[in-house]
């Protein structure tokens, strides 16, 4: 005797669970997919809105040093000329409320939003061959070294840009 077997025509339980399974599987890759996609914008964004914030630093410093004597040293101490500012110490850029307003240079670091935002000046270096150089030169009485630092808050971790450049005597 021969057994006979019957196939039904439908879908048994346990194909609609693997089904139900394959999909939730699906989805969920997608979802994490979509969750790492939108964290990373956003830290690029906010690397990129920090790297403008150090940038908008920089411009204001240049902008002072083309409006105020090298050696200039103001009793308030707003308007020292870059040569003689205090080196190594955080300076923050404020707009006076004369008019037109002029960039000032204070002493401390600032707050813009998440972020800390500092300028600091080191005394400019050259080797021998006249040649700029970080450290290990001669100090060029005429040139400061000029570093942003914009850190903030990262998913716990401190992040920062940071932009260095270097500024001259442009004066007689």
């Amino acid at each position: 005797m021969f057994l006979h077997l019957s196939y039904s025509k439908g879908f048994s339980v346990i194909e609609i669970l693997i089904a139900i399974f394959v999909i939730v599987v699906a989805l969920g890759s997608i979802l994490n997919v979509a969750v790492v996609s939108l964290k990373s914008s956003f830290n690029a964004r906010t690397a990129l809105e920090a790297s403008s914030y150090a940038q908008e630093a920089l411009e204001a410093v240049r902008n002072f040093r083309d409006g105020v004597a090298w050696n200039v040293d103001d009793p308030a101490n707003e308007y020292d000329g870059l040569g003689v500012l205090a080196k190594g110490v955080a300076y923050r850029t404020a707009l006076s409320l004369g008019n037109p307003p002029r960039w000032r240079l204070l002493q401390g670091q600032e707050t813009l939003g998440v972020f800390t935002r500092s300028i600091v000046f080191e005394q400019g270096q050259r080797d021998n061959q006249n040649n700029i150089v970080a450290s290990g030169g001669s100090a060029d009485l005429d040139m400061v070294k000029v570093t942003v630092t914009v850190s903030w808050l990262e998913q716990g971790t401190t992040r920062q840009s940071q932009l260095i450049t270097y500024f001259t005597n442009w004066g007689p």
